[in-house]
């Protein structure tokens, strides 16, 4: 699979993340596709939030904590994103309230989080969904951003059958994200 737009994706981050000029027009871009997932996943300020997938500049984590006051921990798979992200974070003054750490989606243990938000961008993100619905509480509300169907193979997402049995979701009119999907652990659930 091709991987185009998580890697220019990489690139346009990293400008951001040196750059509050590029970095208020990605706010722009995103800041009303993330207050839609807010208000899917019913995020508020009691909320430990994780975000897999954060790039070198985390703006989905930055702009759920200014949304909702939540604490969020982002972790990405590349070491110099991770580092990257840190130093943006403390340059906005956040490093209390998003912590940045380097794991893999596959092996996190996600029992003490209430929202685990998956970015497009990450990859596996089939294997990543199942490895998170499989060791989440029962309550926890799960929020995968998903490409448009005739933009898939430039990501990896794997079977999109995987992605069809979702709760909710809420569509975007952005190029390339079709939907954010809320799915629940694997099991009985009682939080939606």
């Amino acid at each position: 699979m091709s991987r185009a737009i998580p890697r220019l994706t990489g690139i346009v981050e990293q400008m951001a993340a040196k750059s509050r000029l590029v970095y208020r027009g990605l706010v722009l871009y995103y800041k009303e596709l993330v207050r839609a997932e807010v208000e899917l996943g019913r995020i508020n300020s009691s909320d430990r939030v994780l975000c897999i997938g954060g790039g070198p500049c985390p703006i989905s984590a930055v702009l759920m904590h200014e949304f909702t006051g939540a604490l969020v921990c982002v972790i990405d798979n590349d070491n110099q994103s991770v580092m990257q992200a840190r130093e943006f974070v403390q340059s906005l003054g956040y490093e209390h309230s998003i912590h940045i750490e380097y794991s893999d989606g596959r092996e996190i243990a996600p029992q003490d989080y209430d929202v685990i938000h998956l970015a497009a961008q990450v990859s596996p993100l089939e294997q990543v969904l199942q490895h998170v619905r499989e060791h989440s509480r029962e309550e926890t509300r799960i929020l995968v951003r998903l490409p448009r169907e005739r933009l898939e193979h430039l990501y990896e997402i794997g079977d999109r059958a995987a992605f069809n049995q979702y709760h909710a979701k809420t569509d975007h009119r952005w190029r390339n994200v079709d939907c954010t999907a809320l799915f629940a652990p694997l099991g009985e659930y009682r939080g939606l």
